[in-house]
């Protein structure tokens, strides 16, 4: 269904048991955070979206965690499972003619429909709620409970944004998911990373000379809507096309009271203004989705010449950081209603994950339709080149029979089938700017893994099994903090004692049949989920990484010896060939979570 704002969606996942009312007055500042965080990583059926009454300096309720689990993101997105994204658009773009005069009407007539749905441009109204409250004489954004997430933040930052811009050459419209860094009630940060869309606007208005380009910031609305703005689209393709898709109707539009721009006129919430391409500041630091802070950086400054709101507005929000959160099924969606895009260009993939350990750019594991030798590269190098693909560290590569969102069969497919020194590929190329361990800004090694095993039968006999480890040896050699799983090694190292590529070639003389994590000495190597997250995010995959038995060689004949990886997973600086320096790790300060602990019982929360 179509939700006219965001309260209709709010008031059915009430009704439905998915959303806790929290009475209990709180701060903006941390204990929100503290509170969504601890909620967001619980089991689905207690996981529930929040909406906070009373947050202390603001009239306006908060709504955080909305889209925090799978029912809740389908809901949101106007269908009952995730699942049937990729049906939706999988039928709308499969051009084969079903056979019989009846099915081809059937089928045209639901084409048609669905053409017309996404040709369908804006509606536009002069009356809209989102207007109700019109302030032009010293707006002031702080009258809204905007959150400090994270102790190290730089300050307070609007986060589940729709940030309009427009071309200023083109006048194509873009909308993004930026987070907005508040300096003061009428001066923003606008964080748009250097591949997306408010970037390359903000570098045409360079070109044409232009010193005020105009800005929105939208909160809230339908909630399909809202989510829009995160999706991947080509450059040029309105996100609000893909919403009226979605929705199945029109998205309504008003014209901004200060800025020459269309916003959404059932939104809760509108920030109007303007900004200077060659006006920047300090942004950040920020907690990320990384879970990691970004460090500082130059953004452009949005000054701000209006607000307007519905009279009884909710401020919708959203918080990132270690995974999981509610930003993983914000991803699923995306992961799900694109995959017939996916397989309209490469017809051989059968399915893709992104896991949560991941975050989105840093593993994609895909299942294929294997035919031939060289297949799985070519689908590597294919998805490369594939719009924001390109920015994915690593990709997994498995048989079209694997279930790609069962972590533990793809890690079994992983050890049965890969030889480290034959079956991978590594290259150098763009990566997201946010990946703190690549040697360069947004340019770092990248590795494609060919897990597949259905041409390898020629040349392979089953492995056999490891030799026992021995414990005694290796606890002396890297102390206790050491455990095995699915035939590798995760050691905590303390690098005071051992550097990481040292310590690979001692512990492979001891145990030659296992992959190697080496982690950082703090790291609890118990848990997996941790270890997988910092394995896959602080490895550049050119610089990090060692083969047991020599270099890789994709041409070795069919009696080369078996191979494993070893991956340094550890914190790097400039004596570890990491010239840029190392991100700060996101912890919850103590008395925070003291504070948490102690006020439980009182936010109405199981």
């Amino acid at each position: 269904m179509a939700y006219k704002r965001l309260t209709d969606f709010i008031d059915q996942l009430e009704k439905a048991g998915e959303l806790v009312r929290v009475k209990t007055p709180v701060s903006a500042e941390l204990e929100i955070t503290e509170i969504t965080d601890r909620i967001s990583k619980l089991p689905h059926a207690r996981n529930k979206a929040l909406l906070f009454e009373k947050v202390e300096g603001s009239e306006f309720p908060l709504a955080v965690n909305l889209y925090g689990n799978p029912q809740r993101m389908a809901w949101a997105m106007g269908v009952n499972d995730l699942e049937e994204l990729n049906q939706r658009l999988a039928k709308l773009i499969d051009l084969k003619l079903p056979k019989g005069m009846g099915p081809m009407m059937n089928r045209g007539l639901e084409v048609l429909d669905a053409l017309r749905r996404i040709g369908l441009g804006p509606s536009k109204t002069t009356k809209a709620p989102v207007q109700e409250v019109v302030i032009t004489d010293k707006p002031d954004v702080n009258i809204f409970p905007i959150l400090k997430c994270w102790p190290d933040d730089g300050g307070k930052y609007i986060t589940l944004t729709s940030v309009i811009t427009r071309d200023p050459g083109t006048g194509t419209r873009n909308v993004g998911m930026y987070r907005v860094q508040v300096y003061d009630g009428q001066t923003l940060g606008l964080h748009w990373q250097r591949h997306k869309g408010g970037k390359e606007h903000q570098e045409a208005g360079k070109i044409r000379n232009q010193q005020k380009i105009p800005v929105a910031i939208v909160l809230g609305g339908d909630p399909a809507a809202m989510w829009c703005g995160s999706a991947p689209l080509p450059p040029g393709i309105d996100e609000f096309l893909l919403a009226n898709w979605l929705r199945g109707k029109p998205t309504p539009f008003v014209k901004c009271v200060s800025q020459d721009l269309e916003v959404p006129a059932n939104a809760e919430i509108v920030i109007e203004g303007w900004f200077d391409p060659n006006e920047h500041r300090t942004e950040g630091p920020f907690g990320d989705h990384t879970g990691f802070y970004t460090p500082p950086d130059l953004f452009p400054v949005m000054h701000v010449t209006a607000i307007t709101h519905r009279k009884d507005a909710v401020y919708p929000t959203t918080i990132v950081g270690k995974p999981p959160m509610e930003d993983l099924w914000m991803g699923k969606a995306t992961e799900r209603l694109f995959l017939p895009l996916m397989k309209l260009f490469m017809g051989e993939i059968v399915d893709y994950a992104m896991p949560a350990e991941g975050v989105f750019h840093n593993l994609v594991i895909i299942s294929i339709k294997k035919r031939f030798p060289g297949h799985a590269q070519k689908i590597m190098y294919g998805l490369w080149g594939l719009g924001l693909m390109m920015l994915s560290k690593a990709f997994i590569i498995v048989d079209a029979d694997v279930n790609v969102h069962d972590t533990a069969a793809v890690a079994r497919e992983v050890l049965t089938n890969v030889n480290w020194r034959r079956d991978v590929t590594l290259v150098d190329g763009a990566v997201d700017q946010l990946d703190h361990s690549s040697r360069e800004d947004s340019y770092g090694g990248k590795i494609g893994i060919d897990a597949t095993r259905s041409t390898k039968a020629e040349f392979m006999t089953a492995y056999p099994a490891p030799a026992p480890i021995p414990s005694e040896q290796l606890t002396a050699l890297v102390g206790s903090k050491w455990r095995e799983t699915h035939q590798t090694l995760l050691v905590a190292l303390d690098k005071k004692t051992h550097q990481p590529k040292e310590a690979m070639r001692k512990i492979w003389e001891l145990c030659p049949d296992y992959n190697l994590i080496i982690l950082d000495d703090f790291v609890d190597v118990n848990n997996l989920s941790d270890a997988a997250w910092r394995a896959l995010g602080n490895t550049d995959w050119h610089r990090d990484v060692a083969f047991s038995g020599g270099e890789i060689d994709h041409y070795a004949s069919g009696d080369l010896p078996r191979s494993f990886i070893g991956i340094d997973a550890t914190s790097k600086g400039a004596e570890d060939g990491h010239p840029r320096g190392w991100p700060v790790e996101i912890f919850m300060s103590p008395d925070v979570v003291k504070k948490v602990d102690e006020r439980w019982a009182t936010y109405g929360l199981r």
